[in-house]
């Protein structure tokens, strides 16, 4: 009878874990977490490479094929954690983004900043298909407090090319409007908690604190799309690309990356949910190297 009691019991738990409002973000959260202690454990390459996909592209600040990004040594120590996730209706895509520090071995010196990492469900296992992060200061509150995006239940066409080409048209639309009216352009696509990670800066979550982040900006940016990809249930993708970085007039560009995540609203429109953007001031070096590559 006790044994009874305890498998009802057991299965009763089962059943209320389900109906938890993370319940379905939480197999990403720990896709993420054991992503981490891996690193923790065996080191920056190895601890990425067990977790990547095979198209995999690192933020590094430019993007670039994984193979390409871990190539030699790493040199820091990489720990970090996710604050906020969410996952398609179709549940094979998704995102988590959270705090990091990145303890640099031979200076000691600590960096500390956001993550953002987009994930691909691969038949039983996620693995990350796009990864970067943007240094900000010392933070100077508490780490964030998990939050995730509400499970959806709604799902546009299964016409996979043509849910592509809509979000490539939606992205292609905002580039253009960066281009004529600056960062102001992201609040027309904005959805109503956009994540805004600007180069060098703290993030900012919702349309309004947004805006006002951006009055006290002056930079010029401009973005060149790269790569991207859609859920099977067209609901959610994500775009990444180059980033070029005007701090102040007469001076050198920065050159880096971007990532955005865009999700369909409940009317089918596309909104800007995460835009990341990283670049770093260049060395002559670096410099050349990028005038090659970008030669016709």
């Amino acid at each position: 009878m006790r044994r009874v009691v305890a498998v009802v019991f057991a299965l009763a738990l089962g059943a209320c874990a389900e109906k938890l409002p993370e319940a379905h973000v939480m197999p990403l959260v720990g896709a993420e977490q054991s992503f981490g202690r891996e690193v923790a454990e065996l080191g920056v390459v190895d601890g990425f490479t067990r977790n990547l996909a095979a198209d995999a592209v690192l933020l590094r600040p430019e993007p670039q094929p994984a193979a390409q990004a871990l190539a030699g040594p790493s040199g820091i120590d990489l720990t970090w954690e996710p604050a906020f996730a969410e996952v398609a209706a179709s549940g094979d895509l998704g995102y988590t983004t959270g705090p990091f520090q990145a303890h640099q071995r031979d200076s000691g010196e600590v960096k500390h900043g956001h993550y953002v990492s987009v994930w691909r469900k691969e038949g039983d296992r996620w693995r990350v298909v796009v990864d970067g992060g943007s240094a900000h200061p010392p933070p100077l509150n508490l780490p964030d407090r998990f939050t995730h995006a509400p499970a959806r239940d709604y799902a546009q066409s299964a016409d996979h090319a043509a849910e592509l080409k809509s979000l490539r048209a939606a992205e292609d639309s905002l580039i253009a409007g960066v281009a004529a009216e600056g960062g102001r352009a992201l609040l027309t696509a904005a959805a109503p908690d956009l994540r805004f990670f600007p180069p060098g800066s703290f993030p900012v979550t919702g349309s309004s604190a947004v805006q006002t982040a951006l009055l006290a900006r002056s930079d010029v940016l401009t973005y060149t799309r790269r790569g991207d990809g859609v859920s099977a249930a067209g609901d959610l993708g994500y775009v990444y690309g180059e980033a070029t970085r005007i701090v102040k007039p007469n001076t050198p560009a920065e050159h880096g990356g971007y990532l955005r995540l865009w999700r369909r609203d409940e009317a089918g429109r596309w909104q800007l949910a995460l835009d990341l953007t990283i670049t770093e001031p260049q060395t002559q070096a670096a410099l050349e190297s990028h005038d090659a590559k970008h030669q016709p």
